[in-house]
């Protein structure tokens, strides 16, 4: 019988956000602390939400003509970066898909944006619309992507091995994309950064402040105890 900490279901964000900073992670997660975001930041995610949805509708074959009408003029630029990229050479294979995965004794839960085969291997797709997109800064995104979908597609039987996965981060943006391979080293080094965190999550009783350059621009800043 699994206990009550076993049970719990382990999102990208919580995971991601432990690992970043534990005092983050405890005024968000915890202590509930609520914080509106700034107008810029919400129509940086408003923007993001538009051409997620778009791609999303175009990838399933819908028609999105009068969605793409209503974009702003950053908007219309950022799709047609994507409508002109490489990505019409690949078969869909899904799109927004949600997954659910138990690992050991743990759910882990998330949604990718796409999946594509091509030759033989599967591409996972993430749509990063930001101007200031860095691969470094998603790293734990790429190790949860990496490490969950390799799980699935090799228990449908659709791979054997992790070199046989990969995951492109598409800068529209920037109209580039970033490309991170995988193999067994990254595989078993991922699957215990996941694990690890867990453990963390569940046996931290004091939720430190990691303390970097980039606190003074964590929407909780002014909550943070450490300052």
């Amino acid at each position: 019988m699994l206990n009550n900490e076993q049970q719990s279901v382990y999102t990208l964000a919580k995971l991601q956000m432990f690992d970043e900073c534990p005092q983050k992670y405890k005024l968000c997660y915890l202590d509930k602390v609520h914080i509106v975001e700034s107008l810029q930041k919400q129509q940086a995610s408003q923007t993001g939400n538009n051409l997620h949805n778009i791609i999303n509708f175009y990838l399933k074959g819908m028609d999105v003509t009068n969605q793409v009408q209503s974009l702003t003029q950053h908007e219309k630029i950022l799709w047609h970066n994507f409508k002109n990229s490489d990505i019409k050479n690949y078969n869909v294979a899904a799109s927004e898909y949600t997954f659910n995965l138990r690992l050991d004794s743990y759910w882990l839960t998330g949604r990718i944006d796409a999946l594509f085969e091509y030759d033989g291997n599967y591409i996972i797709f993430d749509w990063k619309t930001g101007e200031n997109f860095k691969a470094e800064n998603v790293k734990f995104q790429t190790t949860f992507y990496l490490l969950c979908m390799y799980e699935i597609l090799k228990s449908k039987k659709y791979i054997k091995k992790p070199e046989e996965l990969s995951l492109h981060y598409m800068n529209l943006s920037a109209n580039s994309i970033v490309k991170i391979k995988f193999d067994e080293d990254l595989y078993s080094n991922y699957k215990n950064k996941i694990l690890d965190t867990i453990n963390k999550i569940n046996t931290t009783t004091t939720f430190f402040c990691n303390k970097t350059d980039n606190c003074k621009y964590c929407k909780y800043y002014r909550a943070c105890p450490y300052y």
